[in-house]
């Protein structure tokens, strides 16, 4: 009985105040930097057809040949990204990485995205970093938190790693790959509505917005926070002359991979013929195992934690393989080249994407680096049979 007394303390003094929330008929409303994708939309330089669709402009009709069309998408995986850093490194170092017009990120891989967008030494700067760290340069428990936070950790290592990272120096790099038609993007999910909000974060380095720094490291704060373990993060929606604010976390809660425009008309946006096909490829570089192989293994006891934590891998594990199958079956419909690859299945995963061990993170880099380095055996199909195995 004690126990159960403790539990009702706890969940009647965690309750704690927000900042004041949009009014309902007002909550789709989207903060400021994030894309409209309402491919109707022309009015902003966050509509999709002036977000993307300028991007595809640049690189087709500015051009005299028509030139191949490349996006990465980096997925989600907390530690296990390290294994995505040692792919791309490797990769890198094979001269094989062609420039991708497009990158996108989630949750881990937003914190990847802006330094593969940049390339080069950068590769090597977010390498160092995913090889070097452990828990505690990322977050610390403080149970404290319990009583009127919304959190179980202090997450000021992570932004104090972001502040040190992302500066106004690699914001004004990212603004120029703008100019030139390249975009980035990153995801988060808007919890007040439950939508996957896209951003492009090119545009926000380009802007003339007066906070743009901070708002950029926000951004990929709030793709990265885990709901319960991170904070949240609170975005600035004006309406009717009034302030209120989103609450936005993880990107991988709505999806575990993502490209925006998927399903739209791409030659529409361009305003060329459809008989005209694009040559676009996109890559998926996934920081965890495809058909994840749970090895028989049972429910270690039947305690809170334990059932939780088999539950959230089994939400994982489904999310993670509708996001694949829904972009490869977009690419099948369109005629894109699809191309994907993922932690191998023989690579056995001691820790949990939250658990930064610096030694693991270190091994999955070399095995991503090995793979990349010598050639990857990219997958370019995904059969409905396997995706009904799981």
């Amino acid at each position: 009985m004690r126990n159960i007394y403790i539990i009702i303390l706890i969940f009647i003094f965690s309750s704690c105040s927000r900042p004041n929330a949009l009014p309902s008929e007002a909550v789709q409303k989207q903060p400021w930097g994030s894309v409209d994708l309402n491919i109707t939309k022309n009015t902003s330089e966050f509509d999709i057809r002036n977000s993307l669709g300028n991007s595809l402009k640049l690189n087709y009709l500015d051009s005299n040949a028509t030139k191949k069309f490349n996006i990465l998408a980096i997925s989600g995986g907390g530690s296990h990204g390290a294994y995505g850093c040692g792919v791309l490194n490797g990769w890198k170092d094979s001269g094989d990485m062609p420039k991708f017009d497009v990158v996108t990120g989630i949750s881990t891989g937003s914190i990847i995205s802006t330094f593969i967008f940049l390339g080069g030494k950068n590769i090597d700067k977010i390498s160092k970093i995913y090889t070097s760290i452990s828990t505690s340069d990322i977050y610390y428990y403080n149970f404290f938190k319990l009583f009127g936070g919304s959190s179980i950790t202090s997450t000021e290592p992570l932004k104090d790693m972001l502040k040190k990272f992302i500066t106004q120096e690699v914001l004004d790099k990212v603004a120029i790959e703008y100019k030139a038609g390249r975009r980035l993007y990153v995801g988060t999910t808007n919890l007040d509505n439950g939508n996957l909000i896209v951003w492009d974060m090119t545009a926000i380095a380009a802007s003339n917005h007066k906070d743009k720094l901070q708002l950029y490291r926000d951004i990929i704060y709030a793709s990265s926070a885990i709901p319960v373990l991170f904070d949240p993060q609170y975005f600035k929606v004006n309406y009717k002359n009034k302030e209120y604010y989103q609450m936005h976390v993880d990107g991988g809660i709505n999806s575990y991979v993502f490209m925006i425009g998927m399903y739209d008309n791409w030659n529409k946006v361009l305003g060329i013929k459809n008989d005209v096909k694009l040559d676009i490829s996109l890559y998926i570089l996934a920081n965890r195992q495809y058909r994840y192989k749970k090895q028989n293994q049972p429910v270690s006891g039947d305690g809170i934690i334990s059932i939780l934590i088999a539950v959230t891998k089994n939400s994982v594990d489904l999310n993670y393989d509708r996001s694949i199958y829904r972009i490869y079956k977009a690419c099948e419909k369109k005629g894109y080249n699809f191309y994907y690859t993922g932690i191998e299945d023989d690579i056995i995963l001691k820790y949990l994407p939250h658990q930064f061990n610096t030694k693991e993170m270190k091994k999955l880099f070399k095995d991503g680096y090995d793979k990349g380095r010598n050639g990857i055996s990219w997958q370019t199909s995904i059969s409905e049979d396997e995706i009904l195995k799981h």
